[in-house]
């Protein structure tokens, strides 16, 4: 009986969360520096749980940007700019799915600068490229296409930007991205290799590579890359979220006791860091650690985060199971 309840947890925590379909939200936004100054022409990519790109703009006058048509759900808004660090913010719609109601949600997103202020690199980037003016022409061409929703196009424009400079940290790793989102994980690995061989500190590379092979099942491979993306990045709240989760991942595979307890203690450090530096605000940090301790054997404290995990987002599509696994684990009692 005890193993039971293993295939019921893991079955829906290794589900990622995708935003239920619905009705057309609206998140609007501002992104600041943080000494208060609006920051304009900014990278702004809107995704899904599990880092999928679902669109892209940048930001107008006064900072500004907004997404339309979005479904109920939680999203990720990433932001780069040139001179810099990357910065991450969530934003959750909470009505449930009524065909006749929209919502608004305006959300501000503060950005670091890098402590070299001399240095004023590409987005994306902490280094400074010479870029031929036909290989940048292309790369911005790329970016306005994707702002219009025109992804074939922007492909094409990234492969004429790599084309007319072969060493373009930016076009390769963009390329990579969009490579991943549209489900060609081949391609989208050998772009971001190249994007890696140009440049080896940038931390959302190694992010970029470990959510592949998370997707691929490479736990170990997966493992890897978030720790050199949290070793590059430490600020980064999302490579401790998904190394804790590839930690967990090897943990239950292996038949190794000190080595599974091993990874579960440094998964559960990776999730302490990725609630903090979330400001307590990534729910699913619940679902992980109601792994951690369903594995232990602490059945009640894996159902307590459980329904922690239901409280903070009520509307969870995967309600049902996780109410199923809570009644499971507190079977007996």
């Amino acid at each position: 009986m005890k193993r039971q309840t293993l295939p019921t947890l893991l079955g829906f925590v290794l589900i990622l969360g995708a935003p239920t379909l619905a009705q057309s939200n609206t998140l609007r936004g501002k992104v600041r520096s943080t000494n208060g100054a609006t920051v304009n022409n900014a990278i702004v990519e809107l995704r899904i749980g599990g880092g999928g790109m679902l669109a892209q703009t940048v930001t107008r006058n006064d900072g500004d940007f907004a997404f339309n048509g979005l479904a109920t759900g939680e999203y990720e808004v990433a932001v780069t700019m040139a001179g810099y660090e990357p910065a991450v913010q969530l934003a959750r719609f909470n009505q449930s799915g009524r065909m006749d109601f929209s919502e608004v949600v305006n959300i501000e997103v503060l950005i670091k600068p890098r402590p070299d202020k001399n240095v004023l690199s590409a987005p994306g980037t902490n280094f400074v490229q010479e870029v031929p003016k036909p290989a940048r022409l292309a790369y911005e061409r790329a970016g306005a296409r994707f702002r219009e929703g025109k992804h074939e196009e922007a492909v094409l424009a990234l492969r004429e930007a790599i084309a007319n400079f072969n060493d373009y940290f930016d076009a390769h790793f963009a390329l990579g991205k969009e490579l991943f989102r549209e489900g060609k994980d081949g391609e989208a690995l050998e772009e971001l290799e190249r994007a890696r061989q140009i440049n080896d500190r940038q931390d959302a590379v190694y992010y970029m590579f470990g959510l592949v092979m998370m997707k691929q099942g490479k736990f170990a491979v997966a493992e890897y890359a978030f720790r050199e993306a949290t070793r590059l990045n430490a600020n980064s709240v999302l490579s401790h979220f998904y190394h804790g989760q590839a930690l967990i991942e090897l943990a239950v595979r292996t038949d190794d006791e000190r080595q599974r307890n091993s990874d579960l203690s440094a998964a559960e450090k990776e999730l302490d860091r990725a609630w903090e530096g979330s400001e307590k605000r990534l729910p699913d940090v619940y679902l992980q650690r109601a792994r951690i301790h369903e594995r232990r054997g602490q059945k009640e404290a894996a159902a307590v985060d459980l329904e922690n995990y239901l409280k903070a987002v009520p509307e969870s599509k995967n309600g049902a199971t996780i109410r199923a696994a809570i009644a499971k684990l507190r079977e007996g009692k």
